[in-house]
């Protein structure tokens, strides 16, 4: 792996992007759960006709 200071801008913005999404997602836990088992429920219910 190369350092930090060998990676181009680009690479050292995505990596910032995705540590600061994983923040993120750990602060907001349970909103991110329930809405992520809320979508997933659209797909899996079978719909009454």
């Amino acid at each position: 792996m190369r350092k930090w200071k060998d990676l181009n801008k680009n690479e050292k913005m995505l990596i910032s992007f995705v540590i600061i999404l994983l923040i993120g997602i750990a602060i907001k836990w349970k909103e991110v759960k329930t809405g992520f088992f809320q979508g997933l429920d659209n797909y899996t219910e079978q719909s009454e006709k």
